[in-house]
């Protein structure tokens, strides 16, 4: 079991996520559940308009973004316009940047590129099947929609798309072959 260490910073309590939050070498992947205007209270008493998102993942705290956090927030949304941001997943790393002063200090950094990210199989067996069969039936969703966030066999596609359409519809099939593997 690795020693666990305490980062300095946790006696000083903040609003926002910064390189403390971090093991080192660590990388958190994140989705941005939205990015606002903010007016924030420096470690000073200074209040500051900043651009802060917030995430999907209701543990990780906001983060206030400058701007090489921001364009890289652009390239990967593929959009410079914060309203289309929600829902994009970024890496974030920490790396040595200078600071105003001109000393170096740890802080967070978003890659530019998106993170690679492994998507759920969606099966009958899934606990979601059933949602997604009722969205489809209700044409709240579509296929593609469901690939944004799923893994989807030709197979499972063809299943969905018949279950959504003939609503007492069971593949015994699919679930025989979910059982045997």
């Amino acid at each position: 079991m690795a020693d666990e260490k305490t980062h300095w910073r946790e006696f000083h309590p903040t609003d926002y996520i910064g390189a403390y939050a971090f093991d080192p070498g660590e990388e958190k992947v994140l989705t941005i559940k939205e990015a606002h205007h903010g007016r924030v209270e420096g470690e000073k008493g200074k209040a500051e308009d900043c651009l802060v998102v917030h995430w999907k993942e209701a543990d990780v705290k906001p983060m206030i973004v400058n701007v090489t956090n921001s364009k890289a927030i652009s390239k990967v949304a593929g959009s410079p316009y914060i309203e289309d941001w929600a829902g994009t997943a970024v890496s974030l790393y920490t790396t040595e940047v200078k600071s105003f002063g001109g000393e170096m200090v740890e802080g967070v950094r978003i890659r530019q590129t998106a993170p690679k990210i492994e998507k759920p199989i969606l099966t009958p067996k899934h606990p979601k099947w059933d949602k997604a069969v009722q969205a489809l039936s209700e044409e709240k969703t579509t296929i593609a929609a469901i690939r944004k966030s799923y893994t989807l066999s030709k197979k499972h596609e063809n299943a969905l798309e018949e279950a959504a359409s003939t609503p007492d519809f069971v593949d015994e099939e699919l679930f025989a072959e979910e059982e045997n593997a």
